[in-house]
């Protein structure tokens, strides 16, 4: 792993692998860019891609730090990380709240030096009210202070590889320890943005993954999302739970190639 300091001195990691078309990775709440590992090498394999695994604060080995929980801050490290390896035209790839991190970076710096996006199974609006009913499962402005206090729902469907499953443990323990209880804040202000009127001014390619046995919302959350923006599309997983890159990685590594081979540059 790599790391740099942010202007407000936490410091991050990453890793900076391959050569081609930028490829960023980053994991959601809780996660780690090791866990993509199994990308890593789909993506290396086909070749052409430079892929940087990206590290927020408070996650895998990155610095825990008590101040910057804010999904707004995170995307501000996001730009500090593609300013510093001046990646030029990267493509996007964020699970869970790893997108949203993608869309505070929209917002702060527009699209204009994005390839493409793919969004893997994140609403861009977690609390279901008359104007969105495609959030967290029963989640309402009324009920939302009692959600936080219960367990979050399991992320997986079915069975992880047990190769994987040993792989992403070994590198867990190379990382500091993700703090559930530090965190609340982060995960208090994820819940509360909306994102909605982000997306039509999404002007590249945006993919939006859905996986249909999601504990956390409903899969048609893709295909509505495609609807707001104009070079959106949509691709559901109809065997996977939240992680659809580690309980389905070959339907999800050949989605994933056919998506950067058609954005990658010349």
């Amino acid at each position: 792993m790599n790391y740099f300091v942010t202007s407000d001195h936490a410091t991050l990691s990453y890793f900076d692998i391959g050569e081609g078309q930028p490829v960023v990775l980053i994991a959601g709440y809780g996660g780690n860019a090791k866990s993509w590992f199994n990308q890593v090498e789909a993506l290396l394999a086909y070749g052409g891609f430079r892929i940087i695994g990206f590290d927020r604060r408070n996650h895998g080995a990155s610095q825990n730090v008590s101040y910057g929980q804010h999904i707004a801050r995170h995307g501000e490290d996001l730009h500090h990380l593609l300013e510093l390896l001046e990646l030029r035209k990267p493509i996007l790839i964020g699970h869970s709240q790893g997108m949203s991190t993608i869309y505070a970076y929209i917002m702060l710096h527009s699209v204009k030096n994005v390839r493409a996006i793919m969004s893997v199974d994140q609403t861009p609006k977690m609390i279901n009210d008359k104007t969105w009913k495609y959030g967290m499962y029963d989640v309402t402005y009324d009920n939302f202070n009692e959600t936080l206090t219960r367990d979050l729902p399991e992320t997986t469907f079915k069975d992880i590889d047990i190769v994987i499953r040993e792989k992403l443990a070994h590198y867990k323990k190379q990382d500091h320890q993700f703090d559930y209880i530090a965190t609340k804040p982060l995960l208090f202000n994820h819940f509360f943005e909306n994102w909605l009127d982000m997306l039509p001014r999404i002007t590249v390619p945006i993919l939006f993954v859905g996986c249909e046995h999601s504990a956390y919302w409903s899969h048609q959350h893709a295909e509505e999302c495609a609807k707001y923006v104009q070079t959106g599309h949509f691709y559901i997983f109809e065997t996977s739970g939240h992680l659809p890159h580690l309980e389905d990685p070959v339907e999800f590594n050949k989605m994933l190639l056919a998506f950067v081979d058609q954005y990658a540059s010349a």
